[in-house]
């Protein structure tokens, strides 16, 4: 799957989604699939609050947040980012708002990698990949950079990609699913944690509510796809139920987050490519591979698989920065030598929905800034292996060249 900007990946479902689609009666779909409910458990109010949240199309207020960056570095010449989520805002957006926080940026590396979407801005493109390591025995994930000319005949590749794209959506479905039918190993694992019945009833209701709207409006067999992320469970109720007890706010999403993490400890190989599939396809077209967040996949570590380098540093994987940049030199005295990435991995819809929904993970990440390229120690692990953030970039461009 393809796109040039995010906009064209995500557009909205003719007729919009903010009131229920033509054949589903006012109060609701009458067949919901397997998380079933009364159809007149469906209010105008949980279609327009789906319809917020499945929207693509930007509001003045998300536009102006689109552009204004958190934070400015005046002085920063390189300006290196290999791993960010533009998401639904279109790249034009973004390309404004890095030119505001780097005023004096003339070397730079901007490349989209959407989850499982390829994008492009500029001459270059690229995507984040999910697959399936037979060797590590786990998912991981994978940066891949390329050419965006290279596209024409990436055929193949983009077909690997396309199969990949629906995993998250299924997730998602995977966990409303758990949420109305919970197997009893989660029942236990819920009952440990300290949640009583009530407790998961309101979670079913709302999961329920939510799987109703996606079936209803259609949205799962169209481009809006792209929108139906994990999240969307835990921000539907976030805003459902704001206004009423905190505390039984927070144990509902403290709940759902629960139910998420199990979904994820258990992945499907059958949902991704094989990881060395993946890497060998992308070679053909001369595209750079990176492994991203290396400490939450440690036997990658081992796994040696074809890539160009690791990131050593990522905000939801901070620690290990100067330890890995080590392993990195150690092992590219060996073989080709291996570049140490970082990646702020910042996600735009946590710039331009905050008024929406609290965004606790990731709201403080930006474009551009990875504050451990100046940490003394890593720095000076850097410089050791002979790498800097402008030298790692200008090897890694003339790899992809």
């Amino acid at each position: 799957m393809a796109q040039d900007s995010p906009k064209g990946t995500c557009g909205r479902q003719p007729g919009g989604l903010g009131s229920p689609p033509a054949g589903v009666p006012p109060d609701g779909p009458r067949d919901a699939g397997k998380a079933t409910l009364p159809s007149s458990s469906l209010t105008p109010e949980d279609w327009e609050i789906f319809g917020r949240l499945t929207s693509t199309e930007l509001t003045d207020e998300e536009r102006k947040a689109a552009v204004t960056p958190a934070r400015i570095d005046p002085e920063e010449g390189t300006l290196f980012a290999p791993h960010f989520h533009p998401e639904w805002v279109p790249m034009e957006l973004v390309q404004a708002r890095l030119a505001a926080a780097f005023p004096a940026a003339r070397e730079r590396f901007v490349v989209p990698t959407q989850h499982n979407v390829i994008a492009a801005a500029g001459q270059w493109s690229g995507v984040e990949a999910d697959v399936w390591s037979r060797k590590c025995g786990m998912k991981l994930q994978l940066l891949v950079h390329l050419k965006a000319e290279r596209l024409a005949k990436a055929s193949a590749f983009s077909a690997m990609i396309e199969r990949t794209f629906r995993y998250r959506e299924l997730q998602l479905l995977d966990i409303l699913e758990l949420a109305v039918r919970p197997d009893a190993e989660t029942e236990a694992e819920l009952a440990r944690a300290g949640f009583a019945d009530a407790d998961l009833e309101l979670a079913a209701a709302g999961c329920a509510r939510l799987k109703a709207m996606i079936d209803g409006s259609g949205i799962a067999a169209g481009p809006g796809a792209a929108m139906l992320k994990n999240r969307l469970a835990t921000d539907y109720m976030e805003i459902r139920e704001r206004g009423k007890d905190p505390v039984s706010l927070d144990r509902l999403l403290s709940l759902v987050n629960l139910l998420k993490a199990r979904v994820k400890a258990r992945p499907d190989p059958e949902r991704f490519c094989g990881a060395d599939e993946l890497i060998e396809e992308a070679r053909s077209l001369g595209a750079g591979i990176v492994i991203p967040h290396p400490p939450r996949f440690w036997p990658a570590l081992l796994a040696e698989l074809d890539a160009d380098g690791w990131e050593v540093w990522n905000p939801s994987t901070p620690s290990h920065a100067a330890f890995l940049t080590e392993c990195l030199a150690r092992r590219g005295r060996i073989k080709r030598p291996l570049l140490a990435f970082m990646g702020d991995d910042t996600h735009m819809s946590s710039k331009i929905r905050s008024h929406m929904v609290n965004y606790r993970d990731g709201a403080d990440r930006e474009i551009g800034f990875q504050p451990a390229w100046k940490d003394p120690e890593t720095a000076a692990a850097l410089r050791a292996a002979g790498q800097s953030r402008r030298r790692t970039m200008e090897e890694y461009m003339e790899r992809l060249a």
